[in-house]
């Protein structure tokens, strides 16, 4: 008999004996068993997955569940341990939990010796052996003849501690041997623990001699405690090792150093030590103080005392009396009012400081690496530090996270009540996905998430160290997030228990989630983990109507994935920003840009001015208008008209880099006025000399990047370098402050003018230009030239001293560009790859173009006339730039016939140009202007139909007008076009003709 699929398991055996007859009968009689039309095989209709269940359950019976039980990593990993068993193995390992009470007391046998209960843990007996009884230690002398009853009390904590000094003691075989005398003559004595054979041998009788033994007692008291201590600091593992000698404290001391040398005393946001136990991490706290500077022209002692100092204040302000105030942070808050107070005050001219956060001020002093102060390092670990005891390490003294620490990976969507939440452990192979879905829905399963896991694996080129067909899979259904927050709390409570015994030591949580702070508040086992947070995609939550659940599990998959990939980069950030990992900001590139300043300025003895606002912390005292205050105009060269030559758009990188650098010189070149003072605006110069200070300081620290850039080819560097304006004119910077704005500003518009200048004097047809890029006309016909040309460009330009360190990158070019303005254009892309300079000599096949258009004057018109007008500019582009292409190809078909090898001069180009403006022409007489005709005749007809519904009289006059002033671009056929354009306007009603007045927009 076997089980097939479909009916309870009693009502779908089919007899096996009906496979040895005739092919027919055994057709019959499974069609009308199986209910099925079509002819299956046996292999087709047994139920492979109850057989699988009665294999795995047998595998757990006699294998994985007795491998759990004595703490060995699962031997099947295939076979997964059912949920009653880990709650069993952590019950079993709980010292706290309650003991049964036959387990503390046990019969008497016949010959007086002590029956060991059955349930009791062997490790139980032996502590049984060691420790006497109560009565006993008053009756060592004269024991009584008679043998009785009596209870016998088992204190687990104290045997567990003298079974593991038995295993490690010299006395321990000694022991032995007496507990084996002991039993073979049928002795009861109590036994001295091993510590107190070590302090005395001999008994001592307190009737005898009592202050003797109350010595001893008082010695081994004292040994008990430090023991706890120890335990307690977590410098012994209670697993293999025991302490029980006062010398083995300089070990627990070399424990703590190889730890700290391993970077990771300042791994998570709050602590100092890590110590790899047997379960998790151990935090310790900082205290750290609120520090504000108090500048009074009069001096202050008694409210707020501090030492005077002398430090640089923001935009020069004068210093009176400068004064550092160290102060708790709830005194800070209680005495707010009083501050508030003093800024009233006339004599008080600001408070700095006072809005820099605890944790920022932190990072900047410590770091990600930090040791403790020679005074403070007898001190318990567990009081905390103070932030003046810490003192920073670089991370080429002590490294920082060398050692590979296991993570765990939680991912979370949601949209509309439907949500996906995803946690992947690495370490243990297990990826567990649970769907919210209130209809219960199933489109997932483990097959699908393992091929979509695969595929972006390969996408992101990951050779991760888990194999990927060991990875197991597992997919729930939910109705509600609260049931979903609920089952990862279990998920990640079983693995910090149970996961610990195969990968011991502390693990990192990483968390991409729509909400941070209420994932992390719903889901208390998180707060065993040190989180950190990853940025997360809004795109990721805008989920499709139907088949979302293929899309968002393929989305966390690739999540999942690449969530090795992106800690590691990670992790390298923070060695090279010497931040803690946890703290970034989700602006990584703005956060570590403020910690360098930060720290740079606070080297040269500068007031910080953070804010959180965008607005600068000056004394608390705001002096300017914030509406406007970081308005600027960025400059912009517009010249348009119709490009038939090759056209390239450069993007421009490190403007503001090369304007900072080079701002001595461009000061020796303004004569001493690097800000370009304006005598209409007397502002100018006051801005310059206010933030002259930190101004240096910038540069400095732009210097430095450099240096890390080129040197060492740090990526995170030339990153810092790339995004330098977006951090100066950003507001979420923490030090933005507009008058570095501005005056960077001036400088990089002055840099920016001199390389236009350059370009005109290398020959060079400016089309458009602003900060990021330049369009230019390279005057060359054919394509290798024009890259010829763009090469030689860039090098003369990097010859250059004041533009130095810009770089112009080549993004497209253009075979044929029509340009209205940087919102308005079209054009023929190319989109050949790069060709060598021994393809380049031979004669090309004809490029792949592709016509590009972004016209925003098009969104103007009715949506009826839009795809029309791309049409037409589409094609006045390409038939002029295809009629090129045949009259240069028939040239150089003539050249091989004359066996000529003369390039084509100026005046041949110059020709060529004139042929295809006199063809452009004859085609708008011929084409265009019927095309338009056309198109303007069934405008008009779609608008009589739909003109009940209101539709838009003006549609066919304001086509007209935006093609014409388009097509007009081209100087050579502007006058045709305003002739041509009569045409399709006389048809265009006289009560709708006001619409029509200029072709011009």
């Amino acid at each position: 008999m076997f089980a097939t699929l479909g009916t309870p398991v009693s009502e779908r055996a089919v007899p096996v004996a009906i496979f040895e007859t005739d092919s027919e009968i055994v057709k019959f009689y499974l069609r009308k068993w199986c209910r099925i039309s079509s002819d299956v095989g046996i292999r087709s209709i047994i139920d492979w997955s109850y057989y699988k269940q009665r294999l795995s359950s047998a595998i757990q019976k006699i294998i994985t569940i007795p491998a759990a039980m004595q703490k060995v990593s699962n031997p099947v990993p295939r076979v997964i341990h059912p949920d009653w068993l880990h709650k069993k193995v952590r019950d079993k390992d709980d010292r706290f939990r309650q003991k049964k009470l036959h387990d503390m007391f046990g019969p008497i046998g016949n010959g007086g010796t002590m029956q060991n209960h059955a349930s009791v843990d062997s490790n139980h007996e032996l502590h049984e052996m060691i420790i006497g009884d109560m009565e006993d230690i008053m009756n060592k002398e004269h024991h009584s003849s008679t043998v009785g009853p009596r209870p016998t009390v088992r204190s687990y904590a104290a045997n567990k501690e003298n079974l593991l000094a038995n295993a490690s003691s010299p006395c321990s075989k000694t022991l032995d041997r007496q507990q084996q005398e002991d039993g073979a003559h049928g002795k009861h004595q109590p036994l001295l623990s091993p510590m107190e054979n070590l302090i005395s041998t001999d008994s001592i009788d307190r009737n005898v001699d009592y202050q003797g033994w109350l010595d001893a007692k008082k010695r081994k008291w004292k040994d008990t405690r430090e023991r706890k201590k120890r335990r307690r600091l977590g410098a012994m593992d209670g697993s293999s090792q025991f302490v029980a000698m006062a010398g083995n404290h300089e070990s627990m001391t070399s424990n703590k150093h190889n730890i700290a040398k391993n970077g990771a005393v300042s791994f998570f946001r709050r602590q100092e030590l890590l110590l790899v136990h047997n379960h998790w991490q151990v935090q310790h706290s900082i205290t750290v103080p609120r520090i504000f500077y108090l500048n009074s022209k009069a001096p202050i002692t008694e409210e707020f005392p501090g030492r005077h100092v002398n430090k640089i204040l923001p935009r020069g302000k004068p210093n009176f009396n400068l004064i550092e105030v160290v102060i708790e942070e709830e005194q800070f808050r209680a005495e707010s009012r009083k501050l508030a107070a003093l800024l009233a005050d006339p004599e008080v001219e600001g408070i700095y400081e006072a809005k820099v956060r605890l944790d920022f001020n932190a990072v900047i002093q410590l770091g990600c690496v930090c040791r403790v102060d020679r005074n403070a390092r007898h001190r318990n670990a567990q009081d905390g530090w103070n932030l003046s005891e810490l003192h920073m390490k670089t991370t080429v003294e002590c490294s920082y996270m060398e050692l590979a620490f296991p993570f765990c990976y939680l991912y979370n969507s949601l949209s509309d009540g439907r949500g996906i939440y995803a946690v992947y452990f690495p370490a243990s192979a297990i990826i567990t996905v649970l769907v919210v879905n209130p209809f219960l829905n199933k489109e997932l399963s483990s097959s699908i998430l393992d091929r979509q896991f695969r595929e972006a694996s390969q996408v992101l080129s990951l050779n991760s160290g888990t194999p990927k067909n060991q990875i197991t899979f597992k997919v729930e259904y939910v109705r509600t997030t609260e049931n979903a927050e609920k089952h990862l709390q279990r998920i990640l409570i079983d693995y910090r228990a149970v996961g610990q015994i195969s990968h011991p030591g502390p693990v990192m949580c990483v968390i991409e989630s729509v909400d941070y702070r209420i994932l992390k508040s719903n889901i208390h086992a998180l707060d065993e983990f040190p989180c950190i947070k990853i940025p997360f995609n809004a795109r990721d939550s805008n989920y499709q109507t139907l088949g979302w659940q293929i899309a968002a599990g393929k989305t966390s998959m690739l999540r999942c994935a690449a969530s090795s990939q992106w800690l590691n980069e990670r992790i390298l950030l923070s060695r090279y920003a010497h931040v803690p990992v946890g703290n970034f900001e989700p602006d990584w590139l703005l956060f570590t840009a403020d910690v360098f300043f930060s720290r740079a300025l606070r080297d040269k003895q500068q007031i910080l001015w953070i804010s959180d606002d965008g607005v600068p912390d000056l004394g608390g005292i705001v002096e300017e208008d914030t509406s406007f205050i970081d308005e600027v105009d960025n400059p912009f060269v517009t010249y348009s008209g119709a490009y038939r030559r090759v056209t390239v758009e450069l993007k421009i990188h490190h403007l503001a880099v090369n304007a900072l650098l080079k701002s001595s010189q461009i000061d020796e070149i303004e004569g001493g006025a690097m800000s370009g003072f304006d005598p209409d605006n007397n502002s100018s110069f006051d801005e310059l000399s206010s933030c002259a200070s930190a101004f240096r300081v910038l540069k400095q620290l732009i210097q430095r990047c450099i240096a890390d850039a080129v040197a060492s080819g740090n990526v995170f560097a030339d990153a810092v370098l790339q995004h330098l304006y977006r951090w100066i004119c950003s507001p979420l910077s923490k030090l933005h402050d507009p008058a570095i704005h501005r005056v960077l500003h001036k400088l990089m518009k002055k840099v920016f003018a001199l390389l236009l200048s350059e370009l005109r004097k290398l020959g060079a047809t400016i089309v458009f230009a602003n900060f990021f890029k330049i369009i230019v006309d390279t005057g060359k016909t054919d394509l290798p030239a024009a890259r010829a040309y763009c090469d030689c460009l860039l090098k003369a330009l990097q010859a250059r001293d004041l533009l130095e360190w810009i770089e112009l990158e080549p993004l497209q070019f253009w075979h044929s560009l029509l340009f209205l303005d940087q919102y308005n254009y079209g054009g023929i892309l190319d989109k050949s790859t790069a060709r060598s300079s021994a393809d380049s000599e031979s004669v090309e096949s004809e490029p792949r173009v592709d016509i590009a258009s972004s016209w925003n004057i098009a969104e103007r018109l009715p949506k009826e006339t839009q795809d029309h007008f791309i049409l037409v500019v589409s094609e006045f582009l390409y038939i002029p730039w295809k009629y090129s292409l045949e009259l240069a190809a028939a040239r150089a078909g003539v050249r091989d016939d004359d066996d000529s090898s003369t390039p084509i001069t100026l005046i041949s180009a110059e020709a060529l140009e004139l042929r295809v403006a006199e063809y452009l022409k004859e085609q708008i007489s011929r084409y265009f202007t019927e095309k338009l005709l056309r198109i303007v005749n069934d405008i008009l007809l779609h608008f009589k139909r739909s003109r009940t519904d209101g539709g838009n009289a003006g549609g066919p006059a304001q086509f007209i007008k935006h093609v014409c002033a388009v097509l007009a671009l081209d100087q050579h056929v502007e006058h045709d076009i305003l002739v041509g354009s009569r045409s399709p306007s006389s048809s265009i009603p006289k009560h709708e003709s006001h619409f029509f007045v200029n072709h011009r927009v």
